[in-house]
């Protein structure tokens, strides 16, 4: 490394390009929300939920399918200036950084089918705003209830067999 610039095979690029960690947690929380949510209709192909930690958005990265996504699959930005730090994010990743300056204080933002953007202050809280808004049912707010239904949802998912292959490991059965 040398004036804040690393080699990456013939290239030169910032530093912070290189050497990004990817942690495992948040890019599997947002692949079991974002199968939970494409299972249940609520996201369409080209939608995303984020899960926003500190400086950083993860999201899911461009051209994934969304019902099969995995860890791997995740892109990661900085919200300050939508820089790309790991994977090739969605083409619109622009609307869900403006989002996320639009409300600082959020978790995750996600677009619903009906193309509105919504944001919450937990991962959970959002997915379950973008479900029960593609259910045409009132928005919940209260932390109990919205951890019992993201817990309905997965053991729901995980019956059906909707989160195989979402973990980075044998936590399947963990």
């Amino acid at each position: 490394m040398r004036d804040g610039l690393g080699e990456v095979g013939l290239r030169t690029v910032p530093w912070h390009a290189c050497a990004v960690l990817v942690r495992e947690q948040p890019a599997t929380e947002l692949t079991i929300a974002t199968r939970i949510l494409a299972r249940a209709g609520a996201l369409g192909p080209e939608d995303r939920i984020t899960f926003r930690l500190n400086d950083v958005a993860y999201i899911a990265g461009r051209g994934v399918t969304l019902a099969t996504m995995t860890p791997y699959d995740v892109a990661v930005v900085l919200v300050e200036d939508g820089s790309t730090l790991h994977g090739t994010p969605p083409d619109d990743i622009a609307a869900y950084v403006d989002a996320h300056r639009r409300w600082p204080h959020a978790a995750s933002v996600a677009r619903c089918t009906d193309g509105a953007y919504v944001s919450a202050p937990t991962l959970r809280a959002c997915a379950v705003v973008v479900l029960r808004r593609a259910r045409g049912e009132e928005s919940i707010s209260d932390g109990p209830t919205i951890e019992h239904v993201w817990l309905d949802l997965v053991s729901q998912a995980r019956v059906s067999g909707a989160l195989i292959g979402a973990f980075p490991t044998d936590e399947e059965g963990a």
